[in-house]
């Protein structure tokens, strides 16, 4: 892996689907990069505000979907450029540590403070029938 596509992979702008963009503009020229998916999508909004063809035949050669690229196009025109960059998928935070399970933690920890973060775990689920892994109570315990 280049140190651009490690660069790409970390700031979650790699495009995956590289193999699909067959636009010329990014066999033209080496810095034009159908890795990065900013770029793709910048040159896809770019090339139909230039009417170089039509909205269907452009995103097909960048690798979307007409539909995809409305989407990109009004973020683009309502959040500029860094609307562009993916947003991390997945969870945010912990979904199981609700205010209920946080005070049941704190309150076991009260008696017994020297417990491992496995034996809360244990008894969380003995008494209150929520299973969270024990990393997941060792990270809420060092943040608080």
């Amino acid at each position: 892996m280049s140190i651009k596509e490690d660069s790409l992979q970390k700031s979650n702008c790699f495009n995956r689907n590289n193999a699909n963009v067959t636009a010329g503009i990014f066999s033209a020229s080496p810095f034009f990069d159908c890795r990065d998916i900013v770029q793709v999508k910048y040159e896809m909004v770019r090339a139909v505000e230039n009417a170089e063809g039509t909205v269907a035949d452009i995103s097909r050669s960048f690798g979307f979907s007409r539909k995809s690229y409305y989407q990109i196009n009004e973020a683009f025109q309502a959040g500029g450029l860094q609307a562009l960059v993916p947003k991390k998928t997945g969870p945010k935070k912990p979904t199981k540590l609700t205010p209920e399970t946080s005070a049941f933690i704190e309150s076991f920890l009260d008696n017994k403070p020297n417990a491992k973060s496995s034996e809360v775990s244990a008894a969380l689920e003995a008494e209150i029938g929520v299973n969270i892994h024990p990393r997941t109570i060792y990270r809420h315990l060092k943040k608080n």
